[in-house]
């Protein structure tokens, strides 16, 4: 069982959790017959936490809810997020754009670390109980994965993987050498050491394919990740002082290219020292522009706008996975 619990900003707002009612004391029509228009628009002024308690007023308003779902968590930008500890506990908070908090409580989580992301799910290590913990922030559904291996064999023809866990987050052991692993388009793609990169096959067997691209990028780029729009693939380098450099993947000729300009203006890139990255179209953040500004490093050095956090969470990710409102 996953707790969860709602907090307060330190910048006055009275909750984080807004509290929704469906009639009042004026004798007039209750509030679950509103024009399904109108509730469209007062969810689409909604933070991401807002959303379930929106949907769980009355059949009308979830019904709204749902059929907007992904439109709505397209356009909520992204959240930082960072746990702190009271005691033996740690509570995992997340801070939506406009600076309200949520904190989830894990059960038996004394030594329990957030080593990554996927599919808007923060992934929990037990260092004591060797398992995982996938928390959804959104819909507040957690998996649990118990039993976690230490070891992989090794196997040439196919494709093995393991997580280890390090002091700086999780990564891939697999039996043919990757560093970093990316989900585009329905594939997944492997960057390798040596700036190489493949295409895992997944039928029949998983395998690594090199993909042969006409130029080269560099060997032994340590601080390398991939980051993706809906239409593009980049490789992002990440230097310690801050600075970026961004490439991106020109299937159609297969080689590495410099971005267009003009994508470099449209994007802004979220960047996480998880290595969970992530390239937010700058429109969808007009209204906490100034936030990000204000609360996270940006390089306006001419290749683009960055900012930095230790984690960031962007909430329509978990719109890849089967819904659990």
């Amino acid at each position: 069982m996953i707790k969860a619990k709602s907090t307060s900003n330190s910048h006055g707002n009275a909750s984080s959790r807004k509290s929704f009612w469906t009639s009042d004391n004026s004798g007039g029509a209750p509030w679950s017959d509103l024009n399904h228009g109108l509730l469209f628009l007062v969810l689409m002024q909604l933070g991401a936490f807002d959303f379930l308690s929106f949907s769980g007023v009355c059949k009308s308003w979830r019904s709204v809810a749902l059929s907007k779902k992904t439109r709505f968590m397209a356009s909520r930008p992204p959240m930082a997020i960072w746990i702190t500890k009271h005691g033996n506990k740690k509570e995992y908070c997340v801070e939506d754009f406009e600076g309200r908090n949520s904190i989830i409580l894990l059960p038996k989580s004394d030594r329990r670390t957030c080593v990554g992301l996927t599919c808007g799910y923060l992934v929990l290590f037990g260092r004591r109980s060797h398992d995982f913990w996938l928390v959804n922030h959104i819909t507040r559904h957690g998996l649990h994965f118990p039993n976690a291996p230490y070891s992989v064999s090794p196997n040439q023809e196919g494709v093995r993987a393991i997580l280890r866990v390090k002091e700086n987050g999780i990564v891939f052991t697999l039996s043919i050498p990757s560093v970093i692993l990316h989900e585009f388009k329905g594939k997944i793609y492997a960057i390798d050491a040596d700036s190489f990169v493949h295409e895992i096959g997944l039928d029949p067997e998983p395998k690594l394919i090199l993909l042969k691209a006409n130029n080269f990028l560099g060997y032994r780029l340590e601080f390398m990740e991939f980051v993706c729009t809906d239409e593009n693939l980049y490789a992002m380098e990440c230097f310690p002082d801050n600075k970026f450099k961004v490439h991106e993947l020109d299937f159609g000729e297969m080689k590495w290219v410099s971005p267009k300009k003009e994508t470099m203006e449209e994007y802004a890139f979220f960047v996480s020292g998880l290595k969970h990255s992530a390239a937010i179209k700058r429109e969808l953040l007009s209204d906490s522009w100034l936030r990000y500004k204000r609360n996270a490093y940006s390089d306006t050095s001419g290749n683009g706008m960055f900012f930095t956090a230790d984690t960031w969470y962007i909430p329509n990710e978990w719109l890849k996975v089967k819904s659990h409102i």
